[in-house]
């Protein structure tokens, strides 16, 4: 969707055309990501307290704004990609059907991150749950262990998909509900664009240089949060860690103003070294330390890390075929521009998030499951 902008050209009465790009309305996409985040958060922990495990149901109301806020850039990314495709087929400025079509869309994209969240939680409380039926059978002699076992546990897990199913149509009226509400706000109205101002240099932000750095400090973030414990286990684990962060981070700032041939080699260097790590630590282990030749299993932070590293990766090698430099101005619009780098940030909050006990409902004091997840 480019546009025709007239402008007059400086010192001279001619007038030239500078194509101008639809910009995106990040004060819609906020405003939509918030309410259905908070309220979808809302009744996850509604449906946690209600059938969800016990060492999940304390403090609701930190629980409700920490995982709201923690996961509002998932809903952020989801409302960005509802409007790139309403801004595909609908243009620029839409009309009452358009208006209408594309709230749908929103509604449907938030939603579908919102049972998402529901299914993964029920996921996680079943899981709990399990273990405690396990538990209190192993200690129980008032009839077959295993047959009760197996009765608690379908009951248990009927329970989750029934609350799967309740909850979603709650998401799928609720968000509807608040979207509706946004949009009357605004008048009737539903951006799904703005005009940008053509500067006097005709550049904007570079997106792809922007997306390595925002998904280098996301892995950097990560990797920094686990260096203590790692410390407090294996000293030369805790050093690596360290070191790779500052690394990680080094780059990503070097990158925001020189964006030659070395730094994408610098880029792929300090993804591709803890990638090969942390695949051969997940599946045929590490041919070194106290767990040597042990597979480990995976968790929520150095999946997320390796998925930024994955991305950096794959991104510094395609820019270096392109003879190293970043091009001037992409083809691709602003809104398909801004949604890698969403997404970085949304997979760098979530994995930053992993590293400590206490998010998620995490039930648990000490922090050494998120540090065992998280060897690379």
């Amino acid at each position: 969707m480019i546009e025709d902008m007239r402008v007059a050209d400086a010192g001279t009465d001619r007038r030239v055309s500078v194509p101008v790009r639809p910009g995106v309305p990040w004060l819609t996409v906020a405003s939509l990501s918030v309410v259905m985040a908070y309220a979808d958060g809302f009744w996850m922990m509604s449906l946690r307290g209600a059938v969800g495990a016990i060492e999940r149901t304390e403090e609701p109301f930190a629980s409700w704004l920490r995982e709201s806020t923690l996961v509002l850039p998932v809903f952020v990314f989801a409302v960005l990609g509802a409007l790139t495709l309403a801004l595909r087929l609908f243009g620029p400025v839409l009309r009452r059907s358009g208006t209408v079509l594309t709230a749908m869309l929103v509604v449907a994209a938030g939603t579908a991150v919102g049972i998402a969240l529901i299914t993964v939680s029920a996921a996680y409380d079943y899981q709990l749950q399990s273990s405690q039926l396990q538990l209190i059978g192993s200690m129980s002699h008032t009839c077959a262990v295993g047959d009760c076992l197996a009765l608690q546990e379908q009951a248990s897990l009927g329970l989750q998909v029934r609350a799967v199913g309740y909850g979603s149509g709650i998401l799928v009226v609720t968000n509807l509900v608040l979207v509706g509400w946004v949009v009357a706000i605004r008048g009737g109205r539903l951006d799904v664009s703005r005009t940008r101002r053509p500067t006097s240099r005709g550049r904007g932000i570079d997106h792809r240089g922007l997306f390595l750095a925002a998904a280098l400090f996301g892995s950097a973030a990560i990797h920094a949060a686990v260096v203590p414990e790692h410390l407090s286990q294996r000293a030369g684990a805790g050093v690596f860690f360290a070191i790779l962060a500052a690394a990680q981070l080094a780059v990503g700032l070097v990158l925001l103003g020189r964006r030659h041939r070395a730094v994408l080699v610098a880029v792929a260097a300090v993804s591709i070294v803890p990638l090969a790590l942390w695949l051969c630590s997940r599946t045929v282990g590490l041919p070194f330390g106290p767990t040597a030749g042990v597979p480990e299993s995976a968790g929520l932070p150095d999946i997320a890390a390796g998925v930024l590293e994955l991305g950096t990766l794959l991104a510094a090698v395609a820019l270096l075929r392109e003879k190293g430099r970043l091009p001037e101005g992409p083809p691709a619009s602003a809104h398909i521009r801004s949604l890698p780098v969403v997404a970085a940030i949304a997979i760098g909050v979530l994995g930053l998030a992993g590293t400590g006990p206490a998010w998620f409902g995490n039930p648990g004091g000490s922090g050494n499951e998120s540090v065992q997840v998280h060897h690379h």
